[in-house]
């Protein structure tokens, strides 16, 4: 459940998703990779997959000395591939992590949408060329019949590359003959202020939103600090996290306030842990119980920050947060947004209010108050954020 839409990024999982959701026919660009079965060598094979991972299974599925595995930035995909998977022979593994494992392999393959993120691309090929043994080989695919991006891309990392035109895109091949002489490092760290508060903050491509405050999570601030959300011990849900800024933001507001932080990307989490240590909150590997009602919280007590992988909307101690945050997507027909409705509506405790942002406020007007009450939309920074309060008695 990561955080808006804007970026490239969220162009590639708008698509990716679509394609997972609607049919299992390889997009192009894995269809490209497809045809290339015959230019896989040796039995170490890694890939990724803009699909259910057809490549990987169409790989597997040659020899069962050929050991798979498909990466994944995104659990909901990694888990429609493992679903597909499952149903058919091959020894393929899917994983979804911050990073390829190390390898080495001796074939990777990778699909690219012509309209991807450029820094996501640029950091995927050069890890490639990283867990590669010296000889392996590197198969990459754009559904650009034009491209000459990549292909630069490619160039800088291996030199002599083979390129196949094809009427609907481009195969390239590329051989590793020696290690990198230059590793360029992806993950950024920037800082903001909240108030008088620097706030520090890391990112990563495909995380968003990276190297930068979103303006809308910039509206989110000023919202909530505007209403004086966050007391003392407060209990925050941040829904979507991205890089963390906002729960991180609001974790540095009062004493003891802890925030549990949910994203569908493990980069995600992983941003929102570094920066939280950067800024001095404690981590924890659970989110803290609450505390009993009239417990006073001390004025030196640490805010905590915890983290959950997650695409489904499950958190654990329902009917217990004082406050959700949330910037859904603006895809896939509200259905994120719905499962990001329904997780605040069983997190919280009566009383507690939600806080979302969104460029769209007309479905939430519609639809918002069958689920929370006291629905109120306010404009911000040219965004809208929504409020809402828990439904009193409502049983989750």
């Amino acid at each position: 459940m990561s955080r808006s839409t804007q970026s490239q990024a969220d162009s590639n999982a708008k698509v990716a998703r679509g394609d997972v959701e609607n049919n299992t026919v390889p997009p192009m660009q894995e269809a490209l990779l497809v045809g290339a079965l015959d230019d896989v060598i040796g039995n170490r094979v890694l890939c990724t997959s803009l699909g259910r991972g057809q490549f990987a299974s169409a790989v597997a599925n040659r020899s069962p000395d050929i050991k798979v595995t498909c990466f994944f930035l995104d659990v909901f995909l990694a888990k429609k591939a493992r679903e597909e998977i499952a149903l058919k022979p091959g020894n393929v593994s899917v994983i979804c992590e911050t990073d390829f494992p190390e390898g080495p392999f001796d074939t990777i393959a990778l699909p690219f949408r012509k309209n991807g993120e450029a820094e996501l691309t640029r950091e995927l090929l050069q890890q490639a060329h990283e867990r590669l043994e010296i000889g392996g080989r590197l198969i990459t695919s754009t559904d650009n019949p034009n491209d000459e991006w990549l292909h630069d891309q490619l160039q800088l990392l291996f030199g002599k590359i083979t390129k196949r035109p094809e009427p609907r895109g481009v195969v390239y091949l590329a051989k590793k003959t020696e290690p990198l002489r230059r590793v360029r490092e992806f993950t950024a760290n920037f800082a903001f202020r909240d108030g008088e508060q620097l706030i520090h903050a890391v990112s990563r491509p495909s995380v968003f939103s990276h190297r930068q405050l979103d303006v809308g999570a910039r509206a989110l601030l000023e919202a909530t600090e505007a209403s004086q959300a966050v007391l003392p011990g407060s209990r925050i849900l941040d829904l979507g996290c991205g890089s963390g800024t906002v729960g991180i933001a609001l974790a540095l507001r009062q004493p003891g306030v802890h925030v549990h932080a949910v994203d569908s990307n493990p980069r995600a989490l992983q941003c929102s842990l570094h920066g939280a240590e950067l800024n001095g909150i404690m981590v924890v590997n659970q989110p803290v119980k609450p505390s009993r009602a009239g417990e006073a919280v001390s004025e030196d007590e640490r805010s905590s920050l915890s983290i959950q992988l997650d695409d489904s909307g499950h958190v654990r101690y329902p009917s217990t947060f004082d406050l959700v945050l949330a910037n859904p997507p603006y895809y896939s027909n509200w259905a994120i947004t719905a499962i990001f409705i329904e997780a605040a509506a069983r997190a919280l405790q009566p009383g507690g209010r939600m806080f979302l942002v969104t460029k769209s406020p007309n479905w939430y007007r519609n639809n918002l108050h069958f689920v929370l009450s006291d629905v109120e939309i306010q404009d911000v920074r040219g965004y809208s954020i929504v409020t809402a309060r828990k439904k009193r008695g409502l049983q989750t």
